[in-house]
């Protein structure tokens, strides 16, 4: 048991019994990546994923109950959710597989600068990464058909993160009052908070300055669109939300903030213009002319940001860090060609970055299959304008991943909550119940009291 025990098994119960669903339960789980719920064996199990074993438990509930009816109803496939059966099932069969085909290969083990494959053996790690994909996979299928399930669940996720570390930097700065230890608790992590020469830096209640770096890009990518659907004191909550997550991020001092929000700010740049130029996107006159006073603007300010970008990769580059990462990386894609393309297993390797390690692990096959599972949901709900904001965080997400991050059973759960949320939404499309405005129009005092009150949910 650690400090984090009772805390998870409160919010367990909360899911169950709460008119907002299971689905908030899973996002506060993920609000503390670095904590962890129990250790069992050398293996420290994070609140995200103890949350998620209620999951199958739902699921087959809810199987149950559809064939105790009277007249089953055929059900339209979730989006997405076969492709992702198939990708764990695949990654599944290497993990099994690979040691018999390629006993004695050496590999990146997580942990370890090294190890090698036995045939027969499988290392704890390869079951906990196991464990975490059928979790995940579990977590897409489950959020896809909750009635419950709503965009607002990342950014209780990602917000309670950033404000958890806002509060940790207060704590730090004024000396406020704050539990140091509690949300940040795991054993298995190395907690990194100084650069070479000593220098300070800053993690939140993450495990390093790069995790920190990472929740606060998804953070802003998420509260920003989310803040044009709000109005009022919600709408100056999101803005602070991400105006708090901008500033952490830039104390961080990590060069992955700076690298993947340049490229974010790059895609959403070439998103916007081509869906004005296909007339997809309407922007009314205010937005029009803060967009030319932008574009004026950038004459003077590019030049300084691209300066200061090119310091940073220049900084990061000439460091130790980055050769090890490139180091790691580099032989993370030997690992996939000397297994023809198939890769060794989930948790056999370990990269650097998100697409090495991904090959490395479940091979040409299995990244095609999750790419393609997650194009399909980025495309399919695009035009959803209420789950824009979750697009958004996704990408972002997958960013930064492909700039410094490995892991598939990403601890924060955004990942799996971000396709389980999309997938509802085309689902829903596709069946015709989401006909909903992303937010009703400010309403005089006469209408407001003529409305009927709102289902109870997440505000952000």
């Amino acid at each position: 048991m650690t400090s984090l025990t009772l805390v998870t098994l409160l919010v367990v119960a909360y899911g169950v019994v709460s008119r907002q669903g299971y689905g908030t339960a899973l996002a506060l789980g993920g609000a503390t990546a670095a904590g962890a719920t129990v250790v069992v064996g050398g293996t420290a199990v994070p609140t995200f994923y103890a949350v998620a074993l209620g999951v199958p438990v739902a699921l087959v509930l809810r199987l149950l109950g559809r064939h105790r009816s009277a007249s089953p109803a055929r059900e339209t496939a979730a989006p997405a959710v076969s492709l992702l059966l198939l990708f764990l099932l695949w990654s599944t069969v290497v993990t099994l597989v690979a040691p018999e085909l390629f006993d004695g290969m050496i590999v990146l083990t997580p942990g370890a600068d090294s190890g090698v494959l036995t045939a027969g053996f499988l290392t704890s790690s390869n079951v906990a990464q196991m464990i975490y994909l059928v979790l995940g996979v579990c977590i897409v299928a489950f959020l896809a058909r909750s009635p419950s399930t709503r965009p607002e669940l990342i950014g209780l996720a990602a917000g309670a993160t950033t404000v958890l570390s806002l509060w940790r930097y207060l704590n730090q700065l004024v000396g406020l009052p704050f539990p140091e230890g509690l949300f940040d608790n795991s054993p298995t992590f190395n907690y990194i908070e100084t650069a070479p020469n000593d220098v300070q830096r800053f993690r939140g209640i993450l495990s390093e300055p790069a995790g920190l770096a990472v929740s606060s890009l998804v953070t802003i990518s998420y509260m920003l669109p989310r803040a044009l659907q709000l109005r009022g004191v919600r709408r100056w909550g999101a803005i602070f939300v991400a105006a708090a997550a901008f500033y952490l991020g830039s104390i961080s001092t990590s060069a992955s903030f700076v690298v993947a929000g340049v490229a974010v700010v790059l895609i959403a740049g070439l998103a916007f213009t081509l869906g004005f130029l296909m007339r997809r996107t309407s922007v009314s006159a205010l937005v029009s002319i803060g967009t030319c006073a932008a574009v004026i603007a950038a004459l003077w300010v590019l030049p300084v940001v691209t300066t200061f970008v090119q310091a940073v990769v220049d900084e990061k580059v000439s460091s130790s860090s980055y050769d090890d990462r490139s180091s790691s990386d580099s032989d993370s894609y030997l690992i996939f060609l000397d297994t023809f393309g198939m890769g060794v297993g989930l948790g056999t390797s370990r990269a650097s970055s998100f697409l090495p390690s991904l090959l490395s692990t479940t091979g040409l096959v299995g990244a095609l299959l999750f790419a393609v599972a997650v194009a399909t949901l980025v495309h399919g709900s695009a035009g959803l304008t209420r789950y824009r904001p979750v697009v958004w965080a996704l990408v972002s997400l997958l960013v930064v991943k492909v700039v410094s991050g490995p892991d598939l059973s990403d601890s924060s759960g955004i990942l799996w909550l971000s396709l389980g949320v999309l997938s509802h939404a085309v689902l829903e499309h596709r069946t015709g119940r989401d006909a909903r405005p992303p937010e009703p129009p400010p309403q005089s005092g006469a209408e407001r009291g003529a409305t009927a009150a709102p289902a109870a949910g997440p505000v952000l």
